[in-house]
């Protein structure tokens, strides 16, 4: 069973190199490689060694002939850092020279291959870019074949569709979506905002970073997942903050009129980019 260090990752030593993670916990080294992780305990191996090329070159013990998890010999690591390589390497060395090598190591050897799976977000992103792609091929096909003006009409506000729901759904996602859920479930404690982390778009989008205790006792620093708009700083100091009981990670602090006035600037142009969209689609359809 793994201990306590190695769930936390707590005093491990890592290494990546060659779309290779190697992991060492002074007890066992894993090696990861796209979906497939190797469990070697110390005793399993024979030697490690940096190579002259700077390489880390670990070795199992035992003849490989009859081994199956797929690592032969050993693993080479290559590494532009000769720092880490070198600590790495040293690491491994004063573990094998407490250890007792067993004869065949490669029957120690535990392999971990997992299903590449999306997650959530991504498989959204992917539904999303596939819907992008094929509206696009859409409007060119009618844009290019389509009968008298109607193409270039429906090429021409086409792309208005796709931009007012977009940003409708960033609103959603973004700005509002977290407000509706801590309203219905949240829980506000008394916290303290740290100051402002700066998100994607500079001066755009800010966040502020709070820190609070939650009421069954958590101490929790948390960056708010509402994201506000506008260039409008916040300064340090005591803020209410309403966090979500089944997932802490959504916090925000008080509701403000700028994130109010943008959100509803933002929607607006959104619904708007929309019903011209309609319109436009409608009037060169019936003509």
């Amino acid at each position: 069973m793994p201990d306590r260090s190695s769930r936390d990752g707590a005093n491990e030593i890592v290494l990546a190199g060659g779309g290779i993670t190697a992991r060492f916990d002074g007890q066992r080294l894993r090696l990861v490689q796209g979906a497939t992780t190797w469990t070697v305990p110390v005793r399993a191996l024979r030697a490690a060694e940096l190579t002259p090329d700077g390489d880390v070159r670990i070795d199992l013990s035992g003849d490989p002939g009859a081994a199956r998890h797929g690592l032969g010999v050993g693993v080479s690591i290559p590494t532009r850092n000769a720092h880490a390589a070198r600590a790495f390497t040293e690491s491994l060395q004063r573990a094998l020279d407490t250890a007792t090598a067993v004869p065949d190591g490669h029957a120690l050897v535990l392999v971990d291959t997992r299903q590449p799976t999306l997650s959530p977000r991504a498989r959204r992103g992917l539904m999303i870019g596939i819907a992008a792609v094929s509206y696009a091929a859409v409007l060119l096909l009618i844009g290019q074949y389509g009968a008298g003006d109607t193409g270039p009409v429906i090429l021409a506000f086409g792309w208005l569709g796709p931009g007012g729901l977009g940003l409708l759904y960033f609103c959603w996602v973004r700005l509002i979506r977290d407000l509706v859920v801590l309203r219905r479930r949240g829980i506000t404690v008394s916290g303290r905002s740290e100051g402002t982390v700066r998100g994607f778009g500079g001066n755009v989008f800010y966040f502020q970073k709070l820190s609070f205790r939650t009421a069954d006792g958590r101490d929790l620093t948390r960056v708010e997942s509402r994201g506000s708009v506008g260039g409008i700083t916040t300064g340090v100091g005591r803020v209410d903050v309403t966090y979500d009981p089944l997932d802490p990670s959504r916090a925000t602090g008080p509701l403000t009129v700028n994130h109010v006035g943008w959100t509803l600037v933002l929607v607006v142009c959104g619904l708007v980019a929309t019903l011209f969209w309609a319109v436009g689609l409608y009037v060169a359809l019936t003509g």
